[in-house]
């Protein structure tokens, strides 16, 4: 071989690494750089979502403290009006001349007009929830609804419940509130079934008797309120780092299982 022949082999030989090390350069650029790319995506959508589920946070925050500023006048101002008229009527139903069947007419109407303000003030701003806790308020909301209809509503509770703090409670006994209306408004149910279970956390469950519904369905369904009530209950049990499960499994009715860690995740 003569030495040419043998500068040329080591020239080839020198290019050809040089070109394979060339191009595994750019092949690790190339892989390093999509990682950093898929890294700042996902940095985006994480950041997103943390925007998002402040602003979530943000505008529950704000609707409970309206909530709370309506109960409050509610009971304040207007029941306190309405328990002074019905004062005033006794007072005139001790008279002499006075139509005693026409103000026990208006005092049965007042007397309706103070409880619905009640109601309305304890649905907007349970004291239950903040006295006693969840599981005393759920009950309380059942025996509630149970009052107002002809729709018998079960309660109960399976170990030991835990206490959590009170904005998460107030979370959960929202999505309660929820799953009721919309039991008692569309599951035509001969009987509704609450229960709580005290269990590696909290878990709550919803069942019925009635028509049953396919979540999936109401929930692409914009003209439906079902779809909104969904989207509500979803949003807050995300909020709450819980799992809700809507079985559609139900041969009959439907059972929707909403599970609390002890810690939101």
């Amino acid at each position: 071989m003569t030495p040419d022949h043998s500068n040329f082999i080591l020239i080839f030989s020198l290019a050809t690494v040089g070109m394979l090390i060339l191009a595994a350069s750019i092949i690790l650029f190339v892989v390093f750089y999509q990682k950093k790319m898929i890294q700042e995506q996902l940095k985006r959508q994480q950041l997103e979502l943390e925007y998002q589920q402040k602003m979530m946070e943000a505008a529950l925050e704000s609707q409970e403290n309206e909530r709370r500023r309506v109960a409050g006048d509610l009971h304040d101002s207007i029941g306190a009006m309405l328990s002074t008229i019905r004062v005033s009527l006794i007072t005139q139903a001790r008279r002499d001349n006075a139509d005693l069947e026409s103000i026990n007419q208006s005092k049965k109407m007042l007397d309706d007009t103070i409880e619905s303000v009640r109601r309305i003030s304890r649905d907007l701003m349970p004291s239950t929830l903040e006295k006693f806790g969840l599981a005393h308020a759920a009950k309380e909301l059942c025996e509630r609804f149970q009052s107002t209809s002809t729709l018998p509503i079960h309660f109960h509770e399976q170990g030991e419940i835990p206490t959590l703090d009170k904005s998460r409670e107030l979370m959960a006994f929202r999505i309660l509130q929820e799953l009721l209306n919309n039991a008692m408004k569309h599951s035509a149910a001969s009987q509704i079934q609450v229960t709580f279970v005290g269990e590696n956390g909290l878990t709550i469950v919803v069942e019925d008797d009635g028509v049953g519904f396919n979540a999936e369905e109401h929930k692409a369904d914009k003209k439906t309120g079902k779809g909104l009530g969904l989207f509500n209950i979803e949003n807050r049990a995300r909020l709450l780092g819980a799992n809700v499960v809507f079985d559609m499994a139900q041969k009959k009715g439907s059972l929707i299982t909403l599970t609390i860690p002890y810690e939101k995740v």
